[in-house]
């Protein structure tokens, strides 16, 4: 999407998330492309349950 043109605020609304985390991602991809917008899996720390 940013590579397409659009902005923050419309990536934003489009995935339904907050504006500073498009801000973020913006700036990731800005710095390092579109590999830093890869997943690195679910966070937190990891389930204690066996």
């Amino acid at each position: 999407m940013f590579a397409a043109g659009m902005s923050p605020p419309a990536v934003a609304r489009k995935l339904r998330v907050s504006r500073k985390s498009a801000y973020v991602w913006h700036k990731a991809w800005r710095t390092a492309g579109a590999e830093a917008l890869v997943s690195k899996g679910p966070g937190g720390p990891p389930c204690r349950l066996n």
